[in-house]
């Protein structure tokens, strides 16, 4: 049958994700659920099927790398045309372009440097306040269609700190717009409302438009603002055939803008649309799928989310003196994974970014490698060095010094020949812009391959994966952040620390410091939830009929003794070192030698060879 290929591999939900004929259509695909399979084969079975035409359907996402991931999935399925896939952002920048040039008008420039463009506006206008939290202001309200009469009124409703005093918003924005006017320049907000204003003003094109995006797919649904569904909307104009793909639960960017609600409220967004729900967890063992549920449900929060995985280890929830204390015993822990685990299956992350400067400082002592950037490929990486050049001879010089680089890597002289195209094709504006127009890199795997340990915050792991995540700082002020102070706000929080919780594949530790900066702290309002999802086995079974003068009153006592030993030597939590049900196990199933012990207590076997001798039982 046509398409059958297609569907191998599939669980049931999945494949009626990807053959429903049902439009409009929302998949809510909860973490390792397999989302970016599913949207992919659905794109690929519709061209097959003859329901859609390759050259009129677009992909809508939020990030370059994902764009390219989109583009390189498509092209294995053997798509025989290509498929348009992009961010909101690209595809705006492309729409005005090609209406400039047959309209004989310029091409739109995107903005070098816009932070500078913020810093002169708030010089001129003698405010205080910093260059990226006036920027951030100006995103959110933009974002959000805000409107800046009204900006002071919406902080006030969402409770809102403003970098901006609210009532010099609208001085601030205005200064900023004749700015770019000035200078004949846009950012890439811009792109977004100049193509909203020209479908609505130009009937005639925006019936083109139409014509060429007649199927529409939309990943990542939950990270939508206003803006981008103004224009999703736009380009949609009422039809029917859209596909929205994405997870509520990882709904993670209100703060910037996004409105979750357009897909955890899509059946009153959109009447009469079907849903199909992908509830099986294909990466997370079941006891931090568990972990991860009740962190959610204790904020008031569903998870029907059920593990398809083979039970793993119990998460560790660990309390320490300090936030020293804590980085030190983090590190130990990770010292002991990389001898049987590379450097990028693990990951610590952190609520904030000073957290991860105080953990990497503590592994740099202990010799371990890390990486800050995990979340960004070498190919965004190089291309964001590209970028900030701020002239063309800036730029030119850039790409020589690369390609004189005996060792420079190949995706940087990839980059670096593209900005030679990008100078000797003489088009105007920013070479990031040209990127987006040209899309020069859609054939290359923008993995990486640094052996390093990832230190990133919560915002910057999501769409990771790890065999082992250390979740640090999980205390009040942290999680939840203290800048938490709506129900909105707090709903946000749980959903924040969630998604941290569901990069974890098998090994998940949680800590938390009674000290962090020399002040008291409280453990987080949502971490009881997940310790009591740790599984301590069952009740402990009577003793069998033996005579023992002097019979312990608790069979395991001597093994706790046993434990709490090697806490003291390794500055441990007890529950770090093991919990009672593998106590219990080593009592009822003594181990038959040290790789047997250091399999169960999940240590080396060198490790577990130093320990002292276990309990005779």
């Amino acid at each position: 049958m046509q398409g059958d290929h297609l569907l191998s591999g599939l669980d049931p939900a999945q494949r009626e994700a990807v053959t429903s004929s049902a439009a409009p259509l929302a998949v809510i695909a909860a973490a390792g659920s397999g989302k970016t399979t599913v949207l992919t084969r659905r794109i690929a079975y519709r061209v097959e099927t003859g329901s859609a035409l390759p050259r009129h359907v677009l992909a809508l996402t939020f990030t370059r790398d994902a764009a390219s991931e989109l583009k390189r999935r498509l092209r294995r399925l053997e798509i025989r045309e290509p498929i348009e896939a992009g961010t909101f952002h690209s595809v705006a920048l492309r729409l005005l372009r090609d209406r400039a040039l047959a309209r004989n008008e310029a091409p739109p420039t995107v903005a070098n440097d816009r932070l500078r463009l913020v810093r002169e506006c708030i010089t001129q206008l003698k405010l205080r306040v910093e260059p990226y939290q006036a920027m951030t202001d100006v995103d959110w309200a933009r974002a959000r269609l805000v409107d800046p009469q009204r900006y002071e009124h919406a902080c006030r409703a969402e409770r809102r700190r403003s970098g901006i005093p609210g009532a010099r918003y609208a001085e601030f924005v205005e200064a900023y717009e004749q700015l770019k006017r000035r200078r004949g320049v846009l950012d890439f907000d811009d792109l977004l409302v100049g193509t909203l204003d020209a479908m609505r003003g130009d009937s005639t094109w925006a019936d083109g438009v139409r014509w060429k995006y007649r199927h529409l797919f939309v990943d990542e649904a939950q990270d939508l603002n206003p803006l981008q569904h103004a224009v999703l909307e736009s380009l949609r104009d009422g039809r029917l055939d859209l596909c929205l793909v994405g997870d509520p639960r990882q709904a993670i960017y209100g703060w910037n803008g996004a409105d979750h609600t357009t897909l955890s409220e899509v059946e009153q967004r959109y009447p009469g649309i079907t849903v199909v729900p992908l509830t099986s967890n294909y990466r997370c063992s079941p006891q931090v799928v568990r972990a991860a549920a009740a962190a959610l449900g204790a904020s008031g929060q569903a998870d029907d989310t059920a593990s398809e995985v083979p039970g793993g280890r119990a998460v560790v929830v660990q309390r320490h003196a300090d936030d020293v204390a804590e980085a030190e015993s983090v590190a130990r822990q990770v010292r002991d994974l990389l001898h049987h685990h590379s450097g990028r299956r693990i990951a610590v992350l952190a609520r904030t970014n000073d957290q991860i400067t105080a953990v990497q400082r503590v592994f740099t002592q202990h010799g371990i490698a890390t990486e800050r950037t995990a979340g960004r490929s070498p190919l965004d990486l190089a291309i964001a060095d590209a970028a900030r050049c701020t002239n063309r001879d800036q730029l030119a010089s850039w790409a020589e010094g690369v390609f004189v680089d005996a060792d420079a890597d190949p995706v940087r002289r990839r980059v670096a020949e593209a900005v030679d195209r990008f100078l000797s094709s003489g088009d105007t504006g920013h070479f990031r812009a040209w990127v987006d127009l040209h899309s020069p890199f859609d054939d290359l795997d923008t993995g990486h391959d640094s052996d390093a340990v990832s230190l990133l915050t919560f915002h910057a792991a999501k769409g990771r994966e790890w065999f082992a995540v250390f979740v640090v700082g999980a205390e009040e002020g942290l999680i939840p952040h203290s800048s938490a102070v709506t129900a909105a706000a707090l709903h946000e929080e749980a959903r924040l620390f969630y998604v941290a919780l569901t990069r974890a594949e098998q090994h998940l530790v949680i800590t938390q410091a009674a000290v962090r900066a020399g002040r008291e702290t409280a453990p987080s309002r949502w971490l009881a939830a997940v310790e009591a999802t740790v599984d301590e086995g069952a009740p402990v079974p009577p003793p069998a009929a033996r005579s023992w003068r002097h019979a312990p009153a608790d069979p395991l006592a001597p093994y706790r003794e046993w434990r709490a030993g090697i806490a003291r030597v390794s500055g441990m939590p007890e529950r770090a070192v093991c919990s009672d049900r593998v106590l219990r196990s080593l009592m009822e199933q003594p181990p038959v030698d040290a790789a047997d012990l250091a399999r169960r207590l999940g240590i080396t076997e060198s490790a577990a060879a130093r320990l002292r001798p276990l309990p005779s039982p």
